[in-house]
């Protein structure tokens, strides 16, 4: 039985707070929130766009998730299933989803754009201030606690199944709408968390778009939040909380991600879990390969 998800409460909006407000009413409460009056100021908000990129930059090399499934519904399963990494230059791979032949899924996903087209990130502004690293790290040290930053660029209704991430994230969007639908950690057991067989401790197999709730009862307990994102806006997502994402229009993101003592605590749980798993899988093969 599937149905269309209930209606979700909002997630709170805040304009241009201070490094210190965000870091006590948001992150140490582990609470999400949209915030406004920051990157619009970017250049990157200004000037990006898939034609941009193709103009510009169309030969860069760019890596892509490709959704190859006859499966029209988006199911989790099935996405972590059939998904494959491919490789593409980024002229070809924007004129291919611009041309009336596109019929896939395709989608720059978690791509480290900097790291291709050193020159572009001369179009964003810093965000540490609001990560709150101690300044009285090592240069090496606050380098490390950062990812480097990595773009999403896809076409109108691209998904990403619900998942959580294993730092905190600023999740800023540069050009376009998205629509992001957040769990709250505490309610991972109505996701189904664990579920070690998708591959990784963080993800569900729920589609919190249209729940079968035959299959996936529990999830009729969650309380979800939701987001929509216009350019420029920053949508702060806490260590561990699930998050779905849905272009509403051609989309272009960047993430942000960094650890914290206070995340690395939280990821302890699931840490634990997915190691222990592999480990089990390992003695299971070396079992049946010693009886064989």
């Amino acid at each position: 039985m599937f149905k269309k998800m209930a209606s979700a409460s909002l997630v709170d909006r805040i304009y241009r707070p201070s490094p210190d407000d965000f870091y006590r009413n948001y992150v140490r409460r582990n609470t999400p929130v949209v915030i406004t009056g920051v990157a619009n100021e970017w250049p990157a908000v200004a000037r990006w766009s898939p034609e941009y990129f193709r103009t510009a930059f169309a030969d860069a090399r760019v890596m892509f998730t490709a959704w190859e499934s006859n499966n029209p519904r988006n199911d989790p399963e099935d996405y972590y299933q059939k998904r494959r990494r491919l490789c593409s230059r980024l002229g070809p791979f924007i004129d291919y989803l611009h041309s009336s032949d596109n019929t896939s899924r395709d989608y720059i996903t978690q791509f480290p754009i900097f790291k291709e087209i050193p020159q572009l990130k001369d179009d964003i502004r810093p965000l540490e201030p609001y990560m709150n690293i101690p300044p009285y790290l090592p240069a090496g040290v606050r380098e490390k606690l950062q990812k480097m930053p990595t773009m999403w660029l896809g076409p109108a209704q691209t998904v990403t199944p619900i998942h959580f991430d294993s730092a905190d994230n600023f999740l800023v969007q540069i050009y376009g709408r998205k629509k992001l639908t957040l769990v709250n950690p505490a309610q991972s057991d109505s996701l189904y968390y664990p579920c070690l067989r998708l591959g990784h401790v963080i993800y569900s197999p729920v589609d919190v778009e249209e729940p079968d709730y035959d299959r996936f009862p529990r999830y009729r307990q969650a309380t979800p939040f939701e987001a929509t994102l216009e350019s420029g806006e920053i949508l702060f997502i806490p260590v561990r909380w699930w998050h779905h994402a849905r272009s509403i229009s051609e989309s272009i993101s960047l993430n942000f991600w960094w650890f914290s003592a206070r995340s690395l605590l939280r990821m302890r749980h699931p840490y634990f879990l997915y190691k222990t798993s592999r480990l089990l899988n390992k003695l299971k093969s070396n079992s049946k390969r010693s009886t064989d």
